[in-house]
């Protein structure tokens, strides 16, 4: 069986069958082919392509002609469309340029103003240095009768006081409408019941403490104050009563805490106090009975290492966060064997799986020797 294709310039005539008498082709030994059908298939499919670009040789010519249209039009586009970017491009870059000259000729003029403002500043800061604002104010309160910064009727703010040359402070210098003040305390030793139970002041801010020996009862039942910074305290001794009651007080903060020895309830029913901003030096102290009872909202102070060796009571101090609590026990001292009083309520809080609690008592009661009491 084989199959057979035929052409007849009319139409391609096949069959699937067909007796066929095989005979030696009369082609020359050098010309014969492998298969004569290929010969046969071959002219066909020569002819019908050749026959295929006769009849639709006209449209093809007409397509390739517009497509060489499209080509040049759209090269035309593609160059338009590379000319308009390059001309943006000069532009932005005109602009850019402009932008940038202008800057530079701000930013000079900026300059030499500032030059001048600095020349002005040095040629005026000997004067501000040597000039005390409070003699003048001194002398007219004194002439007045009326105490210092007294002035107003309304809430103000005095955020720095040269007051350098002020050798002693008292609640009676300062009137319920000042709501804030920055005082100079070079010329003073003591600042002891400053501002106890007095009404109005917010923000204290102290510059120039180290001088300062003892801050006893300097916020004492302070109704309304709310942040402190005491600056460099290397000197005081005494911290008793420092903020007892003040019901408002948010934030202490001080440095160089290394004379203290009274603390005889110094934060005693700071209920709202958040953060003492300051590492707490022990080694002088004497007195810290209930130094920070009823502080209920504490969450953040810090121990010097080591430096605690009285029994200290924070049952009350239901907030401490866990960095506090390890400053509170990396703080305790090696030497002796009081009692410390922490909160359960924020032991378990800061130290929540029963691995760690076990660690954290076990350095307090066996490493360190001191008797753990939870309230």
């Amino acid at each position: 069986d084989i199959s057979v294709i035929g052409f007849d310039d009319t139409k391609i005539i096949t069959s699937d069958k067909v007796t066929l008498n095989v005979t030696e082709s009369l082609l020359p030994e050098e010309y014969k082919t492998y298969s004569p059908s290929e010969v046969i298939f071959d002219r066909f499919r020569r002819e019908c392509i050749q026959q295929a670009y006769l009849d639709y040789e006209d449209e093809i010519t007409a397509l390739k002609n517009e497509h060489t249209k499209e080509k040049l039009l759209l090269a035309d586009e593609i160059a338009r469309t590379k000319q308009e970017a390059q001309d943006a491009i000069e532009q932005k870059d005109k602009e850019y340029s402009e932008y940038l000259d202008q800057h530079i000729y701000i930013v000079d003029e900026l300059n030499t103003r500032l030059e001048n403002l600095r020349t002005e500043l040095n040629e005026v800061r000997p004067k501000a240095e040597n000039w005390d604002m409070i003699d003048n104010a001194v002398s007219m309160a004194k002439l007045a009768s009326q105490p210092l910064w007294g002035c107003g009727t309304s809430a103000y703010s005095l955020p720095m006081m040269n007051t350098s040359s002020i050798t002693g402070f008292s609640g009676a210098n300062f009137s319920d409408n000042l709501k804030e003040i920055g005082l100079d305390l070079s010329g003073a030793t003591t600042f002891s019941g400053v501002f106890k139970a007095k009404n109005g002041i917010e923000k204290l801010t102290l510059r120039n403490s180290h001088n300062i020996t003892s801050f006893e009862s300097a916020i004492d039942s302070s109704p309304t104050i709310r942040s402190v910074d005491l600056g460099d305290i290397s000197s005081c001794t005494s911290f008793k009563y420092f903020a007892i009651d003040a019901t408002l007080l948010e934030k202490v903060k001080f440095t160089n805490m290394v004379r203290v020895q009274n603390f005889y309830r110094a934060f005693f029913n700071c209920v709202v106090l958040k953060e003492i901003d300051g590492e707490f030096d022990f080694r002088t102290a004497t007195d810290i009975t209930a130094m920070f009872l009823g502080c209920t909202s504490l969450e953040t102070m810090r121990i010097h290492e080591k430096t605690l060796s009285k029994t200290i009571h924070f049952g009350e101090c239901i907030s401490l966060s866990r960095e506090s609590i390890l400053s509170i026990v990396n703080g305790l001292s090696d030497e002796v064997q009081n009692t410390l009083t922490l909160s359960i309520y924020a032991f378990r809080n800061a130290f929540p799986e029963p691995e760690e609690q076990e660690s954290i008592i076990s350095t307090i009661t066996e490493t360190k020797g001191w008797v753990l009491s939870f309230a």
